[in-house]
């Protein structure tokens, strides 16, 4: 719910697109908050997708809105994707991954207020919010899953020897 209200406070400004994909105990929740709030042309919701990427791609930006997370690993997609990556600060992953917000930029969870001001600040500056895709795509090399085998491999190795 906190990037639809995002969305509510400033669809009248820049006119956001927001497509949500997936399935969930609260979506007759957001269609209704949708719905009152008129957002039909700038929210929709789409069922649980195997293959996001296809709107990842060509989406401006991604935000991910969890309360928790384990691994996020669609925060490592997205920025694969090079896309501006937009997240809440919660326990667990998106603090690693973004790099305290040299990576991508982070925000308190459910702070839809504050999202809205970081949904405004790249609409009126995008180029500022460049060095975070650049940053990101340099760092996911310390996420590479045949990198960090090799290197448990070499500790185990010096471990053994």
């Amino acid at each position: 719910m906190t990037i639809i209200k995002a969305i509510n406070l400033i669809k009248e400004k820049i006119n956001p697109k927001l497509i949500i994909i997936g399935r969930g105990i609260e979506k007759k929740n957001y269609k209704n908050f949708i719905k009152i709030n008129n957002l039909y042309k700038n929210v929709k919701i789409i069922n649980f997708q195997k293959n996001p990427f296809k709107f990842i791609t060509k989406a401006d930006l991604f935000v991910l809105s969890s309360k928790f997370e384990g691994l996020p690993n669609v925060l490592l997609e997205a920025m694969a994707l090079k896309k501006l990556v937009i997240s809440t600060n919660c326990p667990t992953g998106p603090k690693e991954i973004l790099a305290n917000g040299k990576n991508g930029v982070l925000f308190k969870i459910s702070d839809y207020k504050a999202l809205s001001k970081i949904f405004m600040k790249i609409y009126s500056n995008k180029k500022k919010f460049n060095k975070h895709i650049i940053n990101a795509n340099k760092d996911l090399k310390k996420f590479d899953f045949e990198l960090n085998c090799k290197k448990y491999l070499c500790t185990i190795n010096s471990l053994i020897n």
